[in-house]
């Protein structure tokens, strides 16, 4: 599989199918209602009862968070042979974090933002670098820690490499 054609499969599920923002729990899909400003109750709930969701979960709701949108690409993947990593971005200055995933195919470290938050002006479009450590110090160089969270991502967990950082 080349760079292009592993875009394709994950652009075809995440970007073409109308994923939303929120999550699916217990045959529920919840999405924060932003219509009269901040969804309180709906970030209580995300903070309370949100468990990392299964693929299968995430394609039938056509719901996620970061979280369940890179389970879903790295098992897309990983059907095609294709190894990645999970990261955790923690912007300092704005408090704000963020789950992504890389992947790696023709010697290339390749980022693609396909989580159902599209204000980022990269979403859609993959960013290849030359290593994994190019990846990192690109984040890094913005005041971002760049955590491996690969490991700590688990299906029908909280999502506990996130919650504990939080302050």
């Amino acid at each position: 599989m080349l760079i292009p054609e592993a875009c394709a499969l994950l652009k075809k599920e995440l970007l073409d199918n109308g994923y939303e923002y929120g999550f699916y729990l217990n045959g529920t899909r919840f999405t924060p209602d932003m219509t009269k400003g901040f969804d309180k109750e709906f970030f209580e709930r995300l903070l309370t009862e949100y468990r990392i969701q299964s693929p299968e979960d995430t394609m039938r709701a056509k719901v996620g968070t970061c979280n369940d949108a890179v389970i879903l690409m790295k098992t897309l993947l990983a059907n095609h042979g294709v190894s990645s990593k999970i990261w955790l971005l923690h912007d300092k200055q704005k408090g704000k974090f963020h789950t992504v995933l890389t992947f790696y195919l023709e010697g290339k470290t390749v980022y693609l933002e396909l989580t159902p938050q599209s204000g980022k002006p990269w979403y859609g479009k993959e960013i290849v670098f030359d290593s994994e450590q190019s990846f990192v110090n690109e984040y890094k160089k913005n005041d971002c820690d760049v955590i491996d969270v690969t490991d700590a991502v688990i299906v029908g967990k909280d999502p506990d490499f996130l919650l504990s950082r939080m302050v």
